[in-house]
């Protein structure tokens, strides 16, 4: 029997890249990982060959000679949207033929970036060559992931920091994601950058005496925190393992540090700032009273305690935030995005099925149950 479409639903991250195979209707076919798709950080033809890979393990039928190096780049985009004809399911042995494939929906750190955003594009359509391809930045495919659509804001957390909110005509509203030399407030690695400083100022005798001082000797496998200058200065310990120890600065707060603690709730509060300015631009948000905030990255999986901190920053700074969970599967959002450029707008049946996804990630559930644990 005639079988419609299928549709690619990508989350290229920094450190994998993971894939479903849907078809028109939400029904998820297939999931593949692959190695890191950040064009950026790894080159055009390395992410391209990540998503071929998870793809693959699809059961997507790439040619061989689709994925050498020096066809990844310099040919024509189908982002105009070609649509391939009805055919057969996959082949006896699962295989999927790819000029099955009528949309690319990917998330992509370092999307929004040229030239590597053309490229990737052009490289992408040799992979699927007539599919229509969306390439969003990750931020945005993490919102409709916790949104599915509905209005909303996303507070990302991870090495870095940002708050995004998308409007219907796909107006990006956006405040921070400016990087660790010029941004990045209130994020993992602004935490641990925070700890070093608190633990060399009392070093120094310029600050309080703190358990961080102890706790980041312990971790890094010094004596005193003036030992951790020279390998951070030459990239021996970098941003991740800065980053890394936001969660040292969790523990020593739950013990009662104060230093610790304060540097946790002046993290909180920069990103309710980073909210509030946010809800303060986006027009398209004005009529809610009250407008869900859904978070991503690894700084809101660690523990109540911080998660009560964020919420307590929130009621101050962005009283209209209403925290609904935290995203567990960015790629939904990607499947979200893929379905409403093959429709137009997504079925109810196939939002359902994505609900049903969303639900089973255990994310978006409209409760801090949905957040760190």
């Amino acid at each position: 029997m005639a079988r419609e479409a299928l549709l690619v639903a990508v989350d290229g991250g920094g450190s994998r890249t993971r894939l479903w195979l849907l078809d028109p209707e939400g029904r998820l076919l297939g999931r593949g990982e692959g190695g890191t798709s950040n064009p950026t950080a790894a080159g055009v033809g390395a992410a391209v060959r990540a998503i071929a890979e998870a793809a693959q393990k699809t059961g997507l039928a790439l040619e061989g000679e689709r994925l050498a190096a020096d066809e990844l780049a310099g040919k024509p985009s189908n982002e105009a949207g070609a649509r391939p004809v009805e055919a057969a399911g996959p082949s006896p042995d699962g295989v999927w033929p790819p000029d099955r494939v009528a949309v690319v929906a990917i998330g992509l750190a370092g999307a929004a970036r040229e030239p590597e955003a053309s490229q990737m594009r052009q490289a992408l359509a040799q992979l699927f060559p007539r599919a229509e391809i969306r390439l969003v930045h990750d931020g945005v495919a993490a919102l409709l992931a916790g949104t599915l659509g509905a209005p909303g804001v996303l507070l990302l957390a991870g090495t870095g920091s940002l708050a995004l909110a998308v409007g219907p005509q796909e107006e990006e509203v956006r405040a921070g994601g400016w990087g660790y030399l010029l941004g990045d407030e209130g994020s993992g690695y602004w935490i641990g950058r925070e700890a070093i400083r608190a633990a060399l100022r009392a070093q120094d005798g310029r600050g309080p005496v703190t358990a961080l001082t102890e706790r980041l000797c312990r971790v890094a496998g010094v004596a005193r925190p003036a030992e951790l200058v020279g390998p951070i200065h030459r990239g021996e310990r970098d941003r991740a393992w800065i980053a890394g120890l936001a969660q040292e600065v969790v523990a020593a707060a739950q013990e009662g540090d104060p230093v610790a603690q304060g540097i946790l709730d002046g993290a909180a509060g920069e990103l309710a700032l980073l909210v509030r300015a946010v809800l303060a631009r986006a027009e398209f948000l004005a009529g809610l009273e009250r407008v869900p905030t859904v978070t991503a990255g690894g700084l809101f999986r660690l523990g109540p305690g911080w998660w009560a901190r964020v919420e307590a920053a929130l009621a101050r700074e962005a009283p209209r935030a209403r925290l609904a969970g935290r995203v567990e599967e960015p790629v939904l959002g990607a499947a979200f995005l893929a379905l409403r450029a093959y429709h137009g707008q997504v079925p109810q049946q196939a939002l359902e099925r994505l609900r049903a996804l969303q639900k089973a990630a255990g994310g978006g559930d409209g409760s801090p149950t949905g957040g760190p644990g």
